[in-house]
């Protein structure tokens, strides 16, 4: 079969099965070698393919089929990382992918092959926010915090995500009051945004200061009420300052939404005796 039959097969088969991102993967990849046995530059309709296969293998870890999108990462990213066919901008997105799919497999291996992507993803565009956001939240969630500030500290204050990792780094080092101060002049500039509250609160929960905590906590809530965690921080919070009434309510309001949440019945279970 030669370029311009294997396109037309995977065309007719991406029509088929308009859901599936390895479909989408292979056909960027011969549409890319039509164009290199063309003699042609870069291709933006295999960009544009490209670009619905990222779509479709990120739809697919969304709803936690990780074997397709990782299937499809691999492809993308042995043909077009780096590659002309791809920009900059969808190289990177292609790393991100590769990244995300092997974290969600799990495992050693994977865990290392994603921060080897994401550390030549930064280290190729230094300027990649997604990049950095990510090598920062894989070193934290490992326990590694050095790791961690040097992804993110560079850019901390970018948007409300480099912000609030900034802050659970912070929280993660023992820093409570830079990690209060950090979190009350991010809601100042994002009050939109709720888990900037809620760090604030845990912040100043572990500073002693417990009526700050309630306020931020009770804020963090107000602005999202279908967060079981919300009403878990608050809850604590309300533990904490004695007001064991005040705690269980909150506790069984979050338990109405969330029944099966284990935090909000351990807590249940603990003001309860």
């Amino acid at each position: 079969m030669n370029e311009a039959e294997a396109v037309e097969s995977l065309s007719a088969q991406a029509a088929a099965r308009p859901g599936d991102p390895v479909v989408r993967a292979r056909l960027a990849v011969a549409r890319a070698a039509l164009a290199e046995a063309s003699g042609a530059g870069a291709d933006g309709a295999t960009e544009a393919v490209i670009d619905e296969a990222l779509q479709l293998a990120r739809t697919c870890l969304e709803l936690g089929i990780g074997e397709p999108a990782y299937e499809a990462a691999s492809i993308l990213y042995e043909r077009f990382a780096g590659a002309r066919f791809a920009s900059a901008e969808l190289g990177t997105e292609i790393a991100l992918l590769m990244a995300d799919a092997a974290l969600q497999r799990e495992g050693g291996q994977e865990i290392e092959r994603a921060r080897r992507l994401l550390e030549a993803a930064v280290a190729a565009r230094p300027d990649a926010l997604g990049a950095r956001t990510r090598a920062a939240a894989l070193a934290l969630g490992l326990g590694e915090l050095d790791a961690a500030r040097r992804w993110i500290e560079p850019v901390a204050r970018r948007t409300s995500d480099t912000w609030t990792l900034y802050v659970q780094l912070l929280l993660a080092e023992g820093a409570a009051d830079e990690a209060a101060s950090e979190a009350r002049l991010a809601t100042e500039r994002a009050p939109e945004v709720s888990v900037l509250h809620q760090l604030l609160g845990i912040a100043e929960l572990t500073r002693g200061e417990l009526d700050l905590a309630i306020e931020a906590l009770s804020e963090g809530l107000r602005l999202a009420p279908e967060d079981p965690v919300a009403y878990y921080n608050l809850a604590l919070a309300f533990e904490a300052s004695g007001s064991r009434a005040a705690a269980l309510g909150v506790t069984d309001a979050g338990l109405e939404l969330a029944p099966a949440d284990p935090r909000l019945r351990a807590l249940k279970a603990r003001l309860a005796t």
